[in-house]
């Protein structure tokens, strides 16, 4: 099994201060920032559409927002010392205020279904911001959720996670407030040295292990009852963090134009530096991603957007090299008995655009001599390289078999290259 990753730039369209954004499945995500702005994609990326209006106040510096599906979202943010929190029901077409609170901070929001959901800010008259919802965000209620701010703490944006019931929100004064039920009581997880929380991420597949950071990287075992400064690279306040759980891989970011990466608790390096502007937030799909474009994505303080594609195949690649044409070569060797090796190389697509490289849609299918169908060897979204796959025939008697190559263009679904070779398999 071989892993990729391919980090590009998205055409977004705008220039505002980018600082969260929510990632439902890798296709549809939604992103906000200063000067009331919300863009959101609904095709992996290749296209973002700017939402800002329909509602939202052009004044507005929205500092989190979190996408309930590809038609509804909430977005909070501040106006002086006001905030106010959004919501949409229509794609973004028109957005409603639903939430306001003078002197108040909204610093997360976190939906855990279609209609129950929990919000957080900085304290208010000594106590903190604590709201839940039981009908998709229209309507907050702060009943029973009384908790005492201590020695001024405050929180920060985008350090709000829950996983089913568990909530876990960052502050200022080395502590993480930790509940089982997303209401009291409260559980203060000491993280000193690390002084300020920017953000938390837990396992959704084990709440025992989980990473939060700001001034440095510390990591838990057992559901942040301890917090354990864990190596890190770089210069300057790590402002993101996410993982895809089960593969052991991580991401974190500064208030840099790096991501940093961890492959199965291997030490940290930098596996992309964007063009221009700092890294505020990084946002991995919550559910039904299995790979391709949209595996995480991160906003900056330029506009910019970065992609992760992720890929897990059986393929392996032989080269980075970006080829001028797609080409499937024969098989090798042929004959052969029971296993062979097909090599086939792909360009970037005619389509990318906006400078970035992105290759297409691609099957190798296998066929007998009658036409059925034998095998389906790739069927993912590759990046432009050449390529080798092995076919297995143990299950299948000696005879003639052809493989094709099918590409499409993974946006519009069009076939961009189609080519067939006979093989022979003697046993």
């Amino acid at each position: 099994i071989f892993s990729q990753y391919f980090w590009t730039e998205q055409v977004t369209g705008v220039t505002a201060n980018l600082t969260s954004v929510s990632n439902i499945d890798g296709t549809h995500a939604w992103a906000c920032g200063y000067s009331g702005t919300v863009i959101k994609t609904s095709n992996a990326g290749y296209n973002w559409a700017n939402l800002s209006g329909g509602g939202l106040p052009a004044n507005i510096s929205l500092i989190n927002i979190f996408g309930i599906s590809q038609t509804t979202a909430l977005t909070a943010g501040f106006i002086n010392t006001t905030t106010y929190v959004y919501r949409t029901s229509n794609s973004g077409a028109n957005w409603q205020l639903v939430f306001t609170e003078p002197n108040g901070f909204i610093n997360g929001i976190w939906m855990q279904s279609a209609v129950n959901g929990f919000m957080q800010g900085d304290p208010v008259g000594g106590r903190w911001s604590l709201w839940r919802t039981t009908n998709g965000g229209v309507n907050w209620d702060s009943t029973g959720q009384y908790l005492a701010q201590l020695n001024g703490e405050l929180g920060w944006n985008n350090s709000v996670w829950s996983v089913s019931n568990n909530i876990w929100f960052g502050t200022d004064k080395s502590r993480i407030y930790y509940s089982s039920t997303g209401s009291p009581p409260w559980m203060q997880q000491s993280t000193a040295p690390n002084t300020n929380i920017y953000t938390v991420w837990m396992n959704t597949m084990n709440i025992q292990q989980g990473y939060s950071a700001g001034d440095s990287l510390s990591r838990t075992t057992n559901n942040g009852t301890n917090w354990i400064v864990n190596p890190s690279i770089g210069t300057g306040a790590i402002t993101a963090f996410t993982a895809i759980p089960g593969l052991s891989n991580y991401w974190y970011t500064r208030s840099n134009t790096n991501i940093y990466f961890s492959n199965v608790g291997g030490p940290f390096t930098i596996q992309y530096t964007a063009p221009a502007g700092n890294f505020n937030h990084l946002s991995s799909a919550r559910s039904g991603f299995i790979g391709g474009p949209g595996a995480i994505y991160g906003v900056r303080n330029n506009g910019g957007i970065s992609r992760l594609n992720f890929i897990i195949e059986g393929v392996t690649i032989i080269s980075n090299e970006i080829p001028a044409v797609y080409k499937l070569h024969q098989n090798y060797p042929n004959p052969f008995n029971a296993a062979t090796v097909f090599k086939f190389e792909a360009p970037r697509l005619s389509s990318s655009v906006g400078g970035e490289v992105r290759g297409g849609y691609v099957r190798i299918i296998t066929y007998n001599a009658l036409g059925q169908e034998t095998g389906s060897l790739v069927n993912e979204v590759l990046q432009p390289g050449i390529y080798k796959v092995e076919w297995s025939g143990n299950d299948l008697a000696s005879g003639i078999f052809f493989y094709r190559l099918l590409v499409t263009d993974p946006n519009s679904g069009s076939l961009v290259y189609s080519e067939s070779k006979k093989m022979v398999m003697i046993k």
